[in-house]
């Protein structure tokens, strides 16, 4: 089981850990699928913030969103897929390896308001 789930990251230090990688297997292992929460009534990322990086929701017979019992305590709610997240910082590193912090954390407020990436070149 992956190390880096069900616990507590600051937003860049969560950033650099999936620049490098290290959040995924090198073939596919449901063990490494997360989803990216974040506080409650919060309309934009920041660097500094505190997110949770967990456990996927689960769905019951209603068709509810079952948040993970650590996210529901701390009134947390899902921000991002672990693909999307993924997807919008592999992005933008790819365009400018040396992007900012800040920069990939516009680029994810952007993707989440729009569902589009921001292009950073």
């Amino acid at each position: 089981m992956p190390d880096f789930k069900n616990k507590t990251w600051i937003l860049s230090d969560f950033i650099r850990f999936v620049q490098a990688k290290k959040d995924r297997a090198l073939t596919y292992d449901s063990n490494y699928y997360y989803s990216v929460y974040v506080p409650d009534h919060i309309d934009s990322l920041s660097a500094e913030m505190t997110v949770y990086i967990g456990d996927t929701s689960e769905i019951d017979d209603d068709d509810n969103e079952i948040y993970p019992p650590k996210v529901r305590e701390m009134n947390f709610w899902f921000g991002y897929s672990c693909d999307n997240f993924q997807d919008v910082i592999d992005l933008a590193t790819k365009q400018n390896p040396k992007v900012s912090i800040s920069q990939i954390v516009n680029c994810l407020n952007h993707y989440s308001q729009y569902d589009d990436f921001l292009d950073i070149n």
